[in-house]
């Protein structure tokens, strides 16, 4: 293509050849120079001032998720804390009035193992009764696992019912030592309950003994507590019927102590102390739950001042870098720059003549100019004094980063330490301490 006399821009086949050049230029630089010589290293100061601030900023952030997360369980950590002083006063009062001072609540906070304790002497009778009465019943197994089924709850509920209650209020105090108002109906239902258990027992050996004296088609024998008052002690000359009664003793004997011990065997001092406890658990989770959120805020801060020294020293040695290979390969690139520059002048001049010859009349005036005025690579020399005149000016901004990277450290861990040394751990101590020691110290006296 022929520009025309007047144009004043390069030709769209000048322009190709410019920039072919200064591709070649720039990838000479890769090479001799290094990967991102290129790099404007002009504003390196500027960054590494906004640096220096940005400690600062980080320290505002943590301080301010500090504050967040102790406003956000401030109000729930405190309301935790005032029903484990409720509970707390509670439970010493309760010690003081009933005079428990000495002893400590002893129950099993595991409620599928009381459970099992108990369904294992519910099976165990169960199946003692079923066997044995299944044997002699006219119904086989099946009624006589029906009839060994409906005793074996009366006597499982009724020891643990007496244990529970009237055996528990036998030795209860009171307030102020008014438990003689507890025995009043603790000793009578104590008295029934037995008599039950002493009833069923006999029960299920008058039961096994009318069976084994019944004809196999004859009905269920109906007349048993007649047989239980009027000769109490006749089933004993057979071996089953007096297993059956030792065994029916057994399981309601223990039974009762499973009621008993099903929580402290004080009524009351138990409840109070689970109380207790679960408010005290239930403080010391949410201030677990206050120092992950800490901790979390704390990393994040250290994340972020870790990643602003990175940043700093690598753009310094990045600078450093550049300085060191520009000065070992200065010839070498003065001299392919200008070989490289030199071609592409030569191919443009080719095209300006044949151009010239080409067109009737005038060329245009920008033939007369220098096509790579614009495009002329830096020498070594000038990219040596840019870059040694950023890294001068980096050194002084990023020494003052360094600094305010310490102080911003230092003072954050400072403040996540008085955190945990001056607030949380003291009160989680005070917490620990009042459900163990407290209580003992007071009443040592």
């Amino acid at each position: 293509s022929i520009p025309a006399s007047e144009d004043t821009r390069l030709s769209a086949v000048e322009a190709m050849v410019v920039s072919r050049i200064e591709g070649a230029i720039s990838q000479k630089s890769n090479e001799i120079l290094g990967v991102g010589s290129g790099q404007d290293f002009t504003t390196l100061p500027q960054d590494l001032e906004t640096l220096a601030g940005e400690p600062q900023t980080i320290l505002t952030s943590f301080r301010a998720r500090k504050a967040r997360a102790q406003a956000a369980l401030g109000l729930e950590l405190n309301a935790a804390q005032t029903d484990f002083a409720r509970s707390y006063r509670d439970y010493r009062a309760f010690r003081i009035q009933h005079d428990l001072t000495e002893t400590e609540p002893s129950y099993d906070n595991v409620f599928w193992r009381k459970v099992f304790w108990l369904a294992l002497l519910f099976i165990v009778e169960v199946a003692a009764n079923g066997w044995m009465i299944g044997q002699a019943s006219p119904g086989g197994l099946v009624q006589g696992w029906t009839t060994a089924l409906m005793i074996s709850v009366l006597v499982v509920l009724t020891g643990s019912l007496i244990g529970a209650g009237p055996w528990r209020y036998l030795n209860y105090r009171g307030a102020d030592g008014r438990g003689n108002l507890h025995r009043i109906w603790a000793v009578p239902a104590l008295v029934v309950g037995s008599a039950l258990l002493l009833l069923f027992a006999f029960y299920i050996a008058h039961y096994r003994y009318a069976l084994s004296h019944s004809s196999l088609d004859a009905p269920v024998p109906d007349n048993i507590l007649t047989s239980v008052l009027t000769q109490p002690f006749q089933p004993f000359q057979q071996l089953e019927s007096l297993l059956l009664f030792v065994i029916a003793l057994l399981i309601g004997i223990f039974a009762v102590a499973r009621g008993a011990n099903w929580d402290d065997p004080y009524p009351g001092y138990g409840l109070r102390h689970r109380r207790m406890e679960e408010a005290r658990e239930r403080t010391q989770d949410i201030a677990q739950r206050l120092s992950t959120d800490i901790d979390e805020a704390k990393a994040d801060a250290d994340q972020a001042l870790n990643q602003i020294n990175v940043t700093s020293t690598s753009a310094v040695g990045a600078l450093r870098q550049a300085i060191a290979r520009t000065q070992d390969n200065a010839a070498i690139w003065d001299f392919t720059a200008a070989e490289i520059l030199t071609e592409g002048r030569d191919a443009i001049e080719i095209y300006r003549d044949a151009n010239r010859e080409a067109r009737e009349g005038r060329a245009p005036a920008y033939f007369d100019r220098d096509a790579f005025d614009d495009a002329e690579p830096p020498s070594s020399a000038e990219i040596i004094e840019s870059l040694t005149t950023a890294f001068g000016r980096a050194t002084a901004n990023i020494t003052a980063c360094k600094s305010q990277l310490a102080g911003a450290r230092a003072q954050l861990e400072a403040e996540y330490h008085s955190f945990y040394d001056d607030e949380l751990t003291p009160f989680l101590k005070n917490i620990e301490n009042n459900a163990t020691i407290a209580v003992r110290g007071e009443f040592a006296d």
